[in-house]
């Protein structure tokens, strides 16, 4: 009989718990910020982890793009038409603002304009986790928020990378670097290594693993970075010394 009478109570105990530990979980506003000429795979990875992640916490996640400016944003190569869900005046303070690369031509011209490196600086030290993929460590670099920390990037550019920007420790051989408030991706697909990672900070290594399962991704720090075919190595000055001797 008092086996019988204790079982509703632990099972009032065990609701009660679960009903606390669910309340304390932190809700996250993700940011992801789209630019004429963004590129999608450094965009769609993070942005699909982060929303399936939504789904399996049932909402811990909410999940949305920004841009600087209004009208519709053609992806990298003339590609995909975005809208984005907010101007970042008007966005939800984010909690993970998350930055995806492009072209290096477009990241040193993005470099040069004040209102990109004013709006990575504004949120420096509003969001939990600041996390650049790709080339988009540029921007990262140009703002000052890497000075004195490891980062890392796509691994064709990393040495002029760090020649742009000394005041930070290149990290090779990665798929991401984590120094707390700000994390670096290396190339495209490593966004997806990333945001898994945040996932499991977050949210657990169970809700992690069942979301690896569900895409079908083994997600990893630690990789060997390829090597480029016949020698080449990403040189900022060709251009220049091609037009010079066409000249």
């Amino acid at each position: 009989m008092k086996k019988l009478l204790l079982l509703p109570f632990l099972l009032c105990c065990l609701l009660a718990f679960s009903q606390q530990e669910t309340s304390s979980v932190k809700k996250l506003n993700v940011a992801l910020y789209i630019y004429p000429g963004v590129g999608l795979g450094d965009l769609n990875g993070p942005a699909d982890v982060f929303l399936k992640a939504a789904g399996l916490t049932k909402g811990q996640y909410k999940v949305y793009t920004f841009a600087l400016q209004q009208g519709q944003i053609r992806t990298q190569g003339n590609g995909l038409k975005l809208t984005a869900d907010y101007l970042e005046s008007e966005m939800p303070k984010p909690d993970i603002l998350v930055i995806p690369g492009g072209s290096i031509g477009l990241m040193d011209t993005m470099c040069l304009d004040p209102k990109v490196i004013g709006m990575l600086k504004k949120y420096q030290n509003q969001v939990d986790v600041m996390m650049s993929v790709c080339t988009a460590s540029y921007l990262l670099g140009k703002a000052g928020i890497l000075d004195h920390h490891k980062a890392t990037t796509h691994y064709f550019v990393a040495d002029d990378f760090q020649t742009q920007f000394p005041a930070l420790t290149l990290v090779k051989d990665v798929r991401y670097v984590d120094e707390g408030k700000v994390m670096t991706c290396s190339g495209v697909t490593s966004g997806m290594d990333g945001a898994l990672y945040l996932i499991k900070k977050y949210s657990g290594d169970s809700i992690a693993a069942m979301l690896s399962r569900a895409i079908q991704y083994t997600p990893r720090e630690q990789e060997k970075w390829p090597v480029a075919p016949n020698g080449m190595k990403f040189d900022r000055n060709w251009k220049k010394r091609q037009d010079s001797i066409k000249q």
